[in-house]
Formats: structure tokens, sequence, C-alpha cells
């Protein structure tokens, strides 16, 4: 039975949900010929709220997402998703003006990606009024995923950090490619609400016009975020909370297959270490750790686990 003063979730994950298309393997040359024959084609569970909500359920802790899908074949197959790996889907709410974001993940031989695809309605037009903001106050952690690709909730994400806050919650925001041509101002502004805030560098590069990761972190950090954790892909993380700095190197992956969701994974193994616990540092390296596991299968949910994976990572390069 619950304690009476003991959160329902450990996170709570809201935003971005989509179905993707996992194109293996092409290279520049696809578009000299007129056919290309795939190594093979797969398909799963996408979008930042998505994965790292299911990233953290597979790390052992309580998860739910709210967002919204299409009452279509896709938007069913996602919350198939969640259900069969645990996460609470009862926040999510259909949206029936047309499909759900579709992606197309076209993967190079190095596991390298390019992306093409569709933002759906759902998430065009996912708002303040289709958050059930009680959920957000029975959770450790909020995560938003991601800004920048939810136009209608963006202007509005503030009061969710606020409710999570009022709560005692932690509050981590992803960011994504600017594809609605928004003014970086939405996500800024946003900052004094934000605990941890974990953009990638090529977003770093946007929201502050500097090219340094200390840089980049040092404008955040002025503008109130409290801790900054900007994504360098195989090369770890810069993390910094305004008194100590340095970056957290990645770990080695031999055989990387596809790196699809690698930073969602990143956010939901970082919102599963702080739930837990874990200091700052520690949990950009489990963090990491997440993300090298994501890579080693096709698609963003899948090759990930359990974190008995991620502790046996943590514990080889330990030793």
């Amino acid at each position: 039975m619950q304690k009476k003063d003991e959160k329902k979730y450990d996170v709570v994950t809201v935003g971005f949900m989509a179905y993707d298309m996992i194109l293996r393997t092409v290279d520049a040359s696809l578009f000299t010929r007129d056919t290309t024959v795939l190594d093979s084609v797969g398909f799963s569970a996408g979008g930042g709220a998505l994965i790292s909500a299911i990233a953290a359920r597979v790390l052992g802790c309580r998860t739910a997402v709210i967002g919204k899908v299409s009452d279509d074949v896709f938007g069913r197959y996602c919350l198939q998703e969640l259900v069969k790996r645990g996460v609470d889907s009862s926040w999510v709410s259909f949206c029936r003006e047309g499909p759900i974001s579709l992606t197309f993940a076209m993967v190079r031989p190095d596991g390298e990606r390019n992306f093409v695809g569709l933002v759906g309605k759902n998430n065009r037009t996912l708002c303040l009024k289709d958050i059930d903001l009680s959920a957000l106050r029975q959770t450790k952690v909020v995560g938003y995923g991601s800004f920048l690709v939810l136009p209608g909730l963006d202007k509005d994400a503030a009061v969710i950090f606020q409710t999570a806050h009022a709560s005692g919650a932690k509050t981590v925001a992803d960011c994504a490619n600017n594809s609605f041509g928004q003014d970086r101002e939405v996500v800024l502004r946003c900052l004094p609400e934000i605990d941890y805030f974990l953009p990638s560098l090529v977003e770093g590069a946007f929201l502050t016009d500097e090219n340094n990761p200390a840089d980049m972190a040092a404008s955040f950090l002025a503008r109130g975020c409290r801790n900054v954790i900007i994504k360098l892909g195989g090369e770890g993380c810069y993390v910094t909370d305004g008194k100590n700095a340095r970056i957290v190197p990645a770990f080695p992956v031999e055989n990387v297959c596809d790196t699809t969701g690698a930073g969602d994974n990143f956010a939901g193994g970082f919102m599963a270490a702080i739930a837990e616990g874990r200091e700052l540092f520690e949990a950009a390296r489990f963090a990491n750790a997440a993300a090298a596991i994501s890579v080693t299968g096709a698609g963003g949910v899948g090759a990930l686990k359990d974190k008995s994976q991620v502790m046996a990572l943590l514990n080889t390069f330990d030793n």
C-alpha cells in the first residue's frame, strides 16, 4: 500500500510522442539511383516523452507519460508499447484531427542517422488544457520532452515546471531542433523553473550563439537554470552546477547499430538517476551508460532492457 507521503511515480514525462520507422542502411548515394535495397526496416515507439519514460521504467522507476497520440494504428501501437513496458499511459489522450508524428530514421553504416518526418497533429495541437496537472503532483521528477517541437505547449511550459516544484518535484527539460521557427526566448524564459537542462551541442548553439559548451552553460546559468548538462554525442556530456564543471566522458561502444533516441535514453537514464538520489555528476555518468547501451540496437527503445546492463557497464569502467 502506498504511504501517505509517498509519491505514486518516480518519473512523469510530458510532451512529444511519435512512431518511428528505422531504415538501415543508407548513405549519401541514396539519391543517385532509382532503387535502394535496405538491410532492414524496423519500427519503434518514438518521441522524447515516450522514449525517456520507457527508459526510466526499464531502469526501475515507476513512470507515467502525458501527451497525445492520434487515433490510428500508429498511435495505438505506441500506447501498446507503453502498456507492455509498464509505463502508465492513463494520462495520454487521443487526437482525432490527423496522423501521429511519423519519423523515418535513415541510418548510415556507422550508426549515425538523419531524420525525415512529419510532426503530427497530436504534437502540434498539444497544449496546457491537455495536461492533467494533478499527475505532476504525484511524482519525484517531471521531464519535459522536448522544447521547440511542441508549439502549442512550449508557451505555457512554465506552468508545468511551477506545478512540479510546488509539490517538491525536480524538473528536467530536453530540447530539440527548432522545427517551427520559434523564438528561442520560449525556452530561455523557462530556465529559472528548470532544475536540469539537457540540450545538445547544436541546440545549445542555437539558444546562446555560443560554440563552446562552457560558454553555453554559463549563458543558461545566467538566465536562472540550476544545473546544465550539454550532450556532446560520442564525447559524453558537459556538466555544471555553476560551481563545479567538467566533461563526463561517454562509454566506448564497439558496434554502434543506430543512434536514434540516444539523447532520449540519456534523458530517461538521467531522470532515473536523479529519482533514486544520485548526485549530478554521478547521474550524468549513469545517463551516459544508458545512452551507450541504447545505440547497440535499432530504434529508440529495445536495446536498453534493464538496470543491470547499466550497472555492469559502470562497474566495468570503475575497475
